[in-house]
């Protein structure tokens, strides 16, 4: 017969809350009191999940934990622990300090607010019975340009070997200076477990007796002699390192990892310098006719600050030529609805509104060279999520089939002026008043389904084609549209990208 291995939870969301004596108020535990796993190995390890955090944490983390700690065999008891409302180095030591106060834990993970794990994370880690045991996570980070300079921003892991080859496996002091880390691609490491120099703490499974040899304070963000800078979590490790354990890659576990990012400029992530049309450069903008802006406020009210700057310096260089007004809506058919029902209100002498969605950043010159183009509906480029593929905001023709489509490619440095397409997307658009007023015959009639927005824009725009006959414009300007994405989807992507590109200069060499 087998023991059955009796196992404690304690997690957020479920059952009974109760606070811990003596810990902070924002330190708290949820019992789920005795799981019973049938079959599985007696185990001592007694984990607390550690999550410092700005407080809040993501949904799908939230989910991925909770599936995680239920399906654990490896783990007899696992408690969730969270820290907030101070720097992530604070965070981090009181939870550090926490787990050698209580002795019955064995093992602190380190999991970061919009992290996601898959099911079997915890016993992986486990398995390796390592000082420290960590995955591979998505990050951004500055790339490396020509002649080894940095250049821009790219999606790498937060797994990190020193620039140096000569310097790989040594030991440097928590303030070294001059000591420079190279982030690894998922193909650029080991098929198996491997030593890094460093990591990030987004995903870290840390043994007791580790915290055990170190001393306070265990996490600090530090700078350093040569005006460099260094994080917690380096700083950690590298006396981690000094203690003498190392930190341990189990590669072949994966995780997501959800960063707010512009899908507009994606192609910044792979290349150099991104795609442009030459049409802005070249463009003159003619003199501003009246415009009202229309800034679409999400539920939450906040709004980009950098958006609000580039308003400000509107109102500046336009004066009384421009006024600007904000609108509550939950849709892009809602908004369009509530802007037509104010237009009887707002003076005759502004002519056009721009559109503006909520994710939208323009730069200073977006309004000028839209208004430049003769069409009662202009619109700036931008890049959105649509049925689950990143596509342009607009929808043409398909060479392929003929149907409209909203495309996922477009070769911007060959588009040399606006040109018409059949639908748009009012994300960034500058929209006359007659193209405006037709929003009510669009909002008739349309389905009630999760795709009502999309019958709107393609029916209004059909008007606009029709009633005005000039069909709306789409301007070779691309404006910042931010998302929440996750990145192992695009890192998935730079590694299929980078396999494609050593292929072909392989097939060239021969």
């Amino acid at each position: 017969m087998h023991d059955f291995c009796r196992q404690n939870v304690y997690l957020v969301g479920f059952g009974v809350k109760s606070t811990v004596p003596g810990a902070d108020k924002s330190v708290c535990v949820y019992r789920l009191g005795p799981l019973w796993m049938g079959f599985a190995m007696e185990t001592s390890a007694r984990v607390a999940i550690a999550m410092p955090s700005t407080g809040q944490v993501h949904q799908a983390t939230m989910t991925s934990l909770r599936r995680m700690i239920a399906e654990t065999t490896a783990a007899a008891d696992v408690t969730f622990w969270w820290e907030n409302a101070q720097p992530h180095d604070r965070c981090r030591n009181r939870l550090i300090a926490r787990l050698l106060a209580e002795k019955e834990w064995t093992h602190l993970l380190f999991l970061d607010t919009d992290v996601v794990v898959e099911s079997d994370t915890l016993d992986r880690l486990l398995s390796h019975d390592a000082p420290i045991a960590c995955a591979p996570v998505p990050i951004l980070h500055r790339r490396y340009g020509p002649d080894g300079q940095r250049s821009g921003v790219t999606v790498g892991t937060n797994i990190m070997v020193f620039d140096d080859p000569q310097m790989r496996g040594r030991i440097v002091e928590p303030d070294a200076a001059k000591v420079g880390y190279r982030n690894l691609d998922p193909d650029d490491m080991p098929d198996k477990p491997f030593p890094c120099d460093a990591t990030g703490l987004g995903l870290c499974l840390i043994r007791r007796d580790v915290l055990e040899q170190l001393e306070e304070p265990w996490c600090a963000f530090a700078t350093l002699p040569d005006d460099g800078f260094i994080g917690e979590d380096i700083y950690f490790l590298r006396n981690c390192r000094r203690a003498g354990f190392d930190v341990l890659v189990d590669p072949s576990i994966t995780c997501d990892h959800y960063k707010r990012l512009d899908l507009t400029h994606l192609d910044l992530l792979y290349a150099e310098q991104p795609p442009f049309s030459p049409w802005p450069a070249s463009q003159m903008p003619r003199e501003l006719p009246g415009v009202a802006v229309a800034v679409c406020v999400p539920p939450t009210g906040w709004v980009d600050v950098r958006l609000t700057d580039v308003l400000n310096q509107w109102e500046m260089r336009y004066g009384h030529r421009l006024r600007i007004d904000y609108i509550h809506a939950d849709s892009v058919r809602g908004a369009m609805a509530d802007l037509s029902s104010r237009m009887a209100t707002i003076e005759q002498r502004f002519e056009h509104v721009l559109m503006l969605q909520h994710d939208i950043v323009p730069h200073e010159a977006t309004l000028g060279l839209l208004a430049s183009v003769e069409a009662p509906v202009v619109s700036a480029l931008s890049r959105r999520f649509f049925k689950g593929q990143i596509c342009w905001s607009f929808w043409a023709p398909s060479q392929r089939t003929g149907q409209l489509e909203a495309p996922q490619n477009i070769n911007l440095p060959v588009i040399q002026e606006p040109f018409p397409i059949k639908a748009i997307e009012p994300a960034c658009a500058l929209i006359s008043r007659d193209a405006l007023m037709l929003t009510h015959d669009a909002l008739q009639d349309l389905p009630h389904s999760s795709d009502a927005d999309e019958h709107f824009m393609l029916r209004w725009s059909e008007l606009v084609g029709e009633r005005l006959r000039q069909w709306p414009m789409q301007a070779p300007l691309t404006v910042e549209r931010v998302a929440e994405v996750g990145l192992q989807g695009l890192l998935r992507l730079k590694v299929a990208l980078k396999s494609r590109f050593r292929s072909e200069a392989g097939m060239a060499m021969v």
